[in-house]
């Protein structure tokens, strides 16, 4: 058979003067030849390949039925084709390309899994040197990036990169051409998920190239136009900065692409909607009503458009979205007025089940309490939270939306005073924050996601607390925060042991959840002016014009409805009746046997400490601790660690003392002595008594030594007797939640004696000695018997953690890194590379469930319990991986540690843990205090040199 090239030499050229002009009598022309080759020959498949093409490309312009017979000659030619033939790879890419197409344009996922599937036969296939390599990569790119959009895999992402990529490589100018647009595409969805700050400029630099390479009339200019649009947009939000060029030539761009494009109905009002939105956004930023009302009139004329029902109602909500807000920058009632009819318009196009139901109800919820304002009619705002509900409430709408209707509503009832309404809108918000940071994402967008609401959990405890429910305020607390580490316990547990016993329903849940966020919008954009808009932009450009087609709409409501029917399934097993549910108050208070929680909320309503004993519970005000105030205290401290840890003077250590002693005093004043008030009355005990205390801080305190709050000043004896320090009145440790506190009590403690390792790392390149380590280790083996040493060159990324797996004691003498901004980054530095907290938490998941964890993990290494500053609630770090990874008591650092401290205190603690003869774990916290006591008495006017070890764990 003839190469592909010379077969189809009678219809391809028509098909380049047609990308080329735009002229579509050209596929007409070009139908009509292939279909004479074919009445001689109905076997070609060459000619059946290059058919399906030419009806796919007048499907898209004039005629959708026309798919439909695409993908028929498409599926002729690949049964007319045998595996063994030159001709397999190429024919399985030619039906993955145009069954792709027609998935763009239905949405019916049967079509995108048929697709997936040629291609990856297809690419397996085709051979390096095949002279249609290019060509078949060429055709499935398309499909790898349509799955990740649908199901959210990084790894189809990926792929279609690397393919991308090696079409670019080619020496062909047309295959350069379409590498250009199909390269810049795949590279801006990347850096959607992934945040890489090269992706998104690479793609920019693309869509210039492939744009100044093309002809002016091209067929696809527009559409790289519109990718362009889109690469700015997201490089202009990501840099979250003052500079707007990127956002000016996007405007520009897209006012060319709306010029230029011809009226060809839907996919024209789709950009003249999506040009609206961008305009928006430039009128926000720029404070511009001109802007505003061009994107009206934009806006406008999408309505206007002759289109599909559901189509014209998405139209109409981004109308009544920037009527909105035009309204409110020139305090217009009769504009609100004008927003609230157009979303009621909007409202009305949609059915129930519908995904794009939900937005349409936030903006008009909006509308409706904007309208309020101005004429103080309670129906309005009865209305607004009516639509706030009934949007967060949504089950197929997207999770960005539904979140962002019930912080509204919470904000109104809160403002308004309203503590029950306030407490139903928290709690409606803080249940939807799994679904938010869904375990399927990408860690990075996970992330993202939860610090944009961070503070979310303590706002609802807050309310609840307002309302008289205290219990109900310790059950948002434990379901608001440390989302992720639930996540990942779940699926260890809750789904693994449903996989054990029902192990086809489990794994059904499991892809049904995964394929409902892959149909909900993947954009990921800061807080900046318009981002919402933004995002919307984004998520139907990216789709495509049909992306809210009734089909999208109806597959994802039937698998929302199908998630709910499964999980409802699994809760009728027996010891299933919680599954996925958060623990009620009555299953997280036998946490706290022998002692008291004490949760110490802080958020911008109010602040209080919540006390949990095996008896009761009681909310302690705290009417001058101050959110604000925390988090700017919070901020500094974290400032004056890094400048000391950075290889500051005595000037920097300097200020970190004064940092610290006034902290010790904030601290005791705003929280200490309040709360050691309440526990002397709740616990009661003689003058000298010392309560067991596990704190459990939210929000800024997180990262802020409450067992070190006191008032010592020079004389810590004196402080002692007056019993005005936390020291004095409790034996503390901490907990990042009740659950794994309950967790860690109900671990089985090892029988025998400890198998124990220790790493030992006193110098490493590029970091500050550590002279005292080799000290420290000879004092824990003093202690431990048949300690395993690792140090020099056997203290390995892989050493250690075989050597985690194998043992149940850990202890660690290094150096520890905690990043910031990025938590889960936070390292233990080894000899050949960094051990993450995600290495930790992952690679010792088998061993938690499988031998019931761990006994004790010490670390010896600076601020390995130091949290992240836009995820404190989330606690990630060093100690709480080792916690979660299955270890019952973790000791870890809130800032850098004196090497001669840690290793006196080490020795003490070790020391401390020898009770009749054998080494109890289970003496941890109690080892710890008297060893800081020892150092606090020998220098009680330096807090920094004694109060940054902590103890985490029952």
């Amino acid at each position: 058979m003839p190469s592909p090239e010379r077969s189809i030499d009678a219809v391809d050229p028509l098909i380049v003067a047609y990308n080329d002009s735009g002229d579509e009598s050209l596929l007409v022309r070009a139908e009509g030849v292939a279909r004479e080759l074919l009445a001689a020959d109905p076997s070609r498949v060459d000619v059946l390949a290059a058919l399906s093409t030419v009806l796919m490309l007048r499907g898209r312009t004039s005629d959708p039925k026309q798919l439909d017979a695409a993908v028929a000659a498409a599926g002729r030619a690949t049964a007319l084709t045998p595996p063994d033939d030159p001709w397999w790879p190429y024919v399985n890419a030619q039906l993955a390309m145009v069954v792709g197409f027609r998935f763009e344009q239905r949405r019916e996922v049967s079509d995108l899994s048929t697709a997936k599937r040629h291609a990856d036969v297809a690419v397996a296939a085709v051979d390096e040197d095949d002279p249609v390599r290019i060509d078949v990569l060429i055709r499935c790119v398309n499909v790898y990036r349509l799955s990740f959009e649908r199901f959210g895999q990084l790894a189809d992402i990926d792929t279609a990169v690397r393919l991308s990529r090696e079409v670019h490589r080619s020496t062909d100018p047309d295959h350069v051409l379409t590498a250009h647009q199909l390269l810049a595409l795949c590279l801006v969805m990347r850096f959607v998920r992934t945040g890489g700050q090269g992706d998104i400029d690479e793609a920019v630099e693309h869509c210039r190239s492939g744009l100044a390479d093309m002809p002016a009339r091209h067929v696809d200019r527009a559409a790289l136009n519109g990718v362009l649009v889109i690469a700015l947009v997201q490089r202009w939000v990501s840099r979250d900065g003052g500079d707007d060029t990127d956002l000016h030539e996007a405007v520009r761009v897209s006012r060319q692409v709306v010029a230029d494009l011809p009226s060809i109905g839907t996919v024209r009002a789709q950009l003249l909607s999506t040009h609206g939105a961008l305009l928006v956004m430039h009128g926000l930023s720029s404070n511009s009503p001109a802007h505003l009302d061009e994107a009206i009139r934009s806006s406008r004329q999408a309505v206007d458009a002759p289109t599909a029902g559901t189509q014209r109602a998405g139209h109409l909500v981004s109308l009544a979205h920037s009527l909105l807000i035009r309204a409110r920058m020139s305090s217009d009632p009769a504009g609100v007025s004008d927003a609230v009819d157009t979303g009621m318009a909007a409202l009305a196009g949609f059915s129930p089940g519908h995904p794009d139901r939900a937005r349409a109800l936030n903006v008009l919820g909006t509308a409706l309490r904007i309208r309020y304002l101005i004429d103080h009619d309670p129906a309005d705002l009865d209305a607004a939270v009516g639509m706030w509900r009934s949007s967060s409430a949504s089950r197929a709408g997207a999770v960005e939306i539904r979140m962002t209707a019930a912080r509204t509503w919470a904000q109104t009832a809160a403002e308004a005073g309203n503590a029950e309404l306030a407490l139903e809108a928290y709690g409606t918000a803080v249940g939807l924050l799994p679904l938010l940071a869904w375990r399927g994402l990408d860690r990075t967008v996970q992330e993202k996601r939860l610090a944009a609401v961070s503070g979310l959990a303590g706002d609802a405890a807050a309310w609840a607390l307002a309302a008289g429910q205290p219990h109900r305020a310790v059950e948002l607390l434990e379901q608001g925060r440390q989302v992720l580490w639930s996540q990942a316990l779940q699926t260890r547990s809750d789904l693994s042991a449903l996989a054990a016993v029902a192990p086809a329903l489990a794994d059904e849940l499991d892809r049904t959840r995964r394929e409902l966020d892959g149909t909900g919008a993947t954009v990921e954009l800061p807080a900046r002016p318009g981002w919402e808009l933004g995002r919307d932009l984004l998520s139907s450009a990216l789709g495509g014009p049909h992306r809210a087609e009734a089909e999208d709409a109806g597959h994802r409501r039937r698998l929302a409805e199908r998630w709910e029917q499964l999980a409802a399934e699994a809760r009728r097993l027996p010891g299933f009746e919680n599954f996925l549910h958060p623990p009620s108050f009555a299953a997280l208070q036998p946490a706290t046997t022998g002692g008291a929680a004490v949760l110490v909320n802080t958020s911008r309503w109010r602040s209080d400490a919540i006390i949990v004993t095996a008896d009761g519970i009681r909310a302690v005000p705290l009417p001058w601790l101050s959110h604000d105030t925390a988090q700017r205290r919070a901020s500094a401290f974290l400032e004056v660690q890094r400048a000391v840890e950075e290889g500051g003077g005595p000037v920097e250590r300097a200020a970190l003392h004064q940092t610290l002693v006034a902290l010790q005093r904030w601290l005791w004043d705003t929280v200490g002595e309040a709360v050691c008030a309440a526990l002397d009355d709740i616990l009661g005990g003689g003058p000298q008594e010392r309560h067991r205390v596990w704190w459990c801080p939210t929000g800024p305190l997180t990262m802020l030594p409450l067992h070190a709050a006191g008032r010592f000043g020079a004389s810590a004896p004196l402080a002692a007797r007056r019993r005005i320090s936390v020291a004095a009145r409790c034996v503390s440790s901490y907990t990042p939640s009740l659950s794994a506190l309950l967790r860690a009590r109900a671990t089985p403690t090892p029988d025998a004696a400890p198998q124990a390792f220790a790493v030992g790392l006193g110098t490493l390149p590029g970091q500050a000695p550590l002279p005292a380590v080799s000290d420290e280790l000879r004092a824990v083996s003093s202690h431990v018997p048949g300690l395993r040493v690792l140090s020099g060159r056997s203290a390995t990324v892989g050493g250690v953690l075989t050597a985690l797996e194998q043992h149940s004691w850990a202890h660690f003498a290094c150096h520890g890194d905690q990043d910031f901004q990025r938590p889960s980054a936070a390292s233990l530095r080894l000899v050949d590379g960094r051990l993450s907290v995600l290495d930790l938490a992952g690679r010792l998941a088998t061993r938690s469930q499988s031998a019931g964890g761990c006994d004790l993990a010490y670390l010896s290494a600076c601020r390995t319990a130091a949290g992240g500053r836009d995820l404190p609630d989330e606690g990630i770090h060093l100690t709480a991986a080792l916690q979660m990874a299955g270890f019952r008591h973790v000791i870890g650092s809130q800032w850098a540690v004196a090497d001669r401290v840690a290793a006196q205190v080490a020795d003490d603690v070790y020391a401390g843990l020898r009770t009749g003869g054998r080494l109890d774990a289970d003496g941890a916290a109690a080892a710890l205090d008297r060893a800081i006591d020892r150092v606090r008495r020998a220098h009680p006017d330096r807090p920094e040199v004694w109060a940054a070890l902590i103890h985490t764990g029952p």
